[in-house]
């Protein structure tokens, strides 16, 4: 078996990179690519990051909708 190693150029490149997913999609993007990342040895501390805040994001995300729903500023279907 021929193992390649993947080689990282920058970890905060990949962390930015990571925050701003969860903040565009927290549900399912940013907790995939969490996830992944949590596989990974070397981005272990990233990944943590990343999990959190789109946990955190997609919490305030939903309780923010249904205020705006309950208020009339969003289309309650």
């Amino acid at each position: 078996m021929n193992e390649e190693k993947i080689s990282l150029t920058s970890r905060k490149k990949w962390l930015w990179l990571g925050i701003t997913i969860a903040l565009l999609n927290p549900v399912f993007s940013g907790l995939i690519l969490g996830i992944a990342f949590w596989t990974e040895p070397e981005l272990k501390k990233e990944s943590r990051i990343i999990l959190g805040i789109s946990i955190i994001w997609g919490i305030i995300f939903i309780y923010l909708s249904r205020w705006l729903m309950s208020q009339g500023y969003l289309p309650s279907y």
